[in-house]
């Protein structure tokens, strides 16, 4: 029997995303029919990037000087381009939670403009908190200072979409949350999921390995209009692949016990549990578990929850848990040159910054730009930008992250599975490191 509690308080703190396998001693998963393996870049990925200062992974040069001049658009002079980006970084509720966007922009355009600009063009980063209530605004102060937002995110996106559209401002995003902003006209996501598509990496692995898992499945979301669309179609992905849901809730994020939260689950007979969560949740969680004694045979969350600060706060309790990610793990600096040159430069740039997916995928928005602006040479307008993103069909930021389709918003087929344990993070599937399984169970369809 279905189990489904449902609480009235506005709450979106869990709406940040999308990414042996338990205590019983079964093996990792194995890849199923339908699933292929992609590496984290091209073949040149096990090689370091050719090139100068301003090279990045496999893409080559990327910044550099130039001669490129004319004040050709919108925050475009002879010598600077201006951008913004937008976080929720001052959001009294979870004050922080999104300063990895921030960071990431702080470490693109110090390094870049260290490299000499984008042709020759200086970047002039604007910084603007949108602090969880102050979405709009921020937007439409970039409709007039600002050639594109990059790198950006906002947990209340949605009320944004109608002014970019309408001012022509370009949004490379490092992630969207609103059911609007998931299809918005000159928003290029690099984690891209449409309103009709989900991503569910690696659960069609352990359904296939774990029968019993699959017909046992239970859910957890953040309440809210977000939360609400996050548990129908992620509900529905998970139907899809033939997963059967038995226990499915909404918290808020003032939840404090979560001890009945776990005796529902555990009622309910869940063996397979996703959590839609951030770190204080989990860690919540898995300290309610802990006292009871009792956890799911495999627990997994979307790709926010790769991040130090979930070993920071839960490393003590967590038990089988797992995370699906779009980006080349950290854990894979070694194996992709990308991955640790991202590193290096946030160690130089922004040295408070914590390694977390927000930050990659950041950075990632960011090099889309930048690819785009130094295709248009001299004439730098926001429409020669969108068109250069049209022809993108297979990005991969140098080596960051799996292969995505700006120019179709299309959900990435392809994921790393990563397992969480007390103090690190380890690349459960595929076994080869910075290898990803790539299958279309990883994003099936799902209604609206």
């Amino acid at each position: 029997m279905q189990r489904h509690i449902k609480l009235t308080a506005l709450g979106a703190v869990a709406l940040l995303a999308l990414a042996g396998c338990s205590s019983h001693g079964s093996s990792s998963p194995q890849s199923s029919a339908g699933t292929s393996s992609t590496g984290a870049s091209s073949s040149s990925s096990s090689t370091a990037a050719a090139g100068g200062a301003g090279s990045f992974g496999t893409l080559g040069t990327v910044c550099g000087p130039g001669s490129a001049t004319g004040s050709t658009d919108t925050g475009v002079t002879d010598t600077t381009i201006q951008v913004g980006t937008i976080a929720d970084v001052g959001w009294a509720t979870a004050p922080g939670l999104l300063q990895p966007i921030f960071d990431g922009a702080d470490a693109f355009v110090g390094w870049c403009n260290a490299a000499g600009g984008i042709n020759g063009r200086k970047l002039k980063l604007d910084k603007r908190d949108s602090a969880f209530s102050n979405y709009l605004p921020q937007v439409k102060t970039s409709c007039t200072s600002d050639v594109a937002l990059v790198g950006s995110m906002g947990i209340l996106d949605d009320t944004g979409v109608d002014a970019w559209q309408a001012c022509g401002l370009l949004n490379f995003t490092a992630a969207t949350v609103g059911a609007k902003a998931a299809n918005a006209k000159l928003m290029y996501p690099m984690t891209p999921i449409p309103a009709d598509q989900q991503t569910i990496g690696g659960f069609h692995l352990f359904f296939d390995q774990h029968p019993d898992w699959a017909s046992a499945v239970g859910s957890l979301y953040s309440n809210g209009a977000a939360g609400d669309r996050e548990q129908h179609t992620y509900n529905e992905a998970i139907t899809n692949i033939g997963g059967k849901i038995v226990y499915t809730a909404e918290y808020t994020p003032t939840t404090s016990n979560w001890t009945p939260y776990v005796q529902a689950m555990k009622k309910a007979g869940v063996k397979f549990l996703f959590l839609n969560d951030t770190a204080n949740v989990t860690a919540g969680i898995e300290q309610a578990m802990a006292t009871l004694n009792w956890y799911p045979e495999l627990q997994i969350s979307p790709s926010q929850l790769y991040d130090e600060t979930t070993l920071q706060l839960a490393g003590k309790t967590i038990k089988n848990y797992y995370t699906y990610i779009p980006t080349t793990p950290f854990e894979a600096a070694a194996q992709v040159p990308a991955v640790q040159q991202y590193l290096n430069l946030l160690t130089q740039y922004a040295p408070k910054a914590k390694k977390t997916f927000f930050g990659a995928t950041a950075f990632s928005a960011w090099l889309l730009f930048a690819e785009g602006v130094k295709s248009c040479g001299s004439n730098v307008t926001r429409k020669c930008i969108s068109d250069y993103v049209a022809t993108q069909k297979q990005w991969t930021g140098g080596g960051l992250q799996g292969p995505i389709d700006p120019a179709s918003n299309k959900a990435s087929q392809c994921f790393i599975l990563m397992k969480v344990e007390s103090n690190k993070f380890t690349q459960a599937f595929p076994s080869q490191l910075g290898q990803y399984d790539c299958s279309a169970k990883n994003a099936p369809t799902v209604k609206p």
